[in-house]
């Protein structure tokens, strides 16, 4: 197989269990948040979801754990979680990653993990509306 797709399934795979519980979970029912998937395009499955609520955004993603071909780990903490708001921090031209000043990231050994993160994030947001 491709290495490039197997770590593109494999990626989908991981955030399976994030993606279900999302669905099934009560906070979508808030109407002030929005939900966004980004598909992983050799897949056609999601990959990580973001949230936003007025100017906050959360980000949660699986990531690449093991290496495609070698099947060696190189990722412990494959789940991730980030929040930012808009405008809180200024790209310079020609760079792509905000600083480390204007975001909160933290990374998860597993995706129960990230998701009980991620809803605490959530109703933190939900606390100052």
């Amino acid at each position: 197989m491709d290495p490039l797709k197997k770590a593109a399934e494999d990626k989908c795979l991981s955030f399976e269990t994030i993606h279900e519980t999302l669905k099934e979970s009560e906070i979508l029912r808030d109407e002030s948040l929005k939900l966004t998937y980004r598909v992983n395009p050799l897949t056609d499955k999601p990959e990580a979801a973001e949230f936003s609520s007025g100017r906050f955004r959360i980000n949660i993603s699986a990531n690449v754990s093991r290496h495609p071909v070698t099947d060696e780990c190189i990722n412990q903490e494959p789940f991730e979680v980030i929040s930012w708001q808009d405008n809180s921090f200024h790209l310079e031209e020609g760079c792509e990653t905000p600083p480390d000043s204007g975001i909160s990231r933290k990374v998860f050994e597993n995706a129960d993990s990230s998701i009980e993160y991620l809803f605490k994030q959530i109703a933190e947001i939900q606390s100052r509306s």
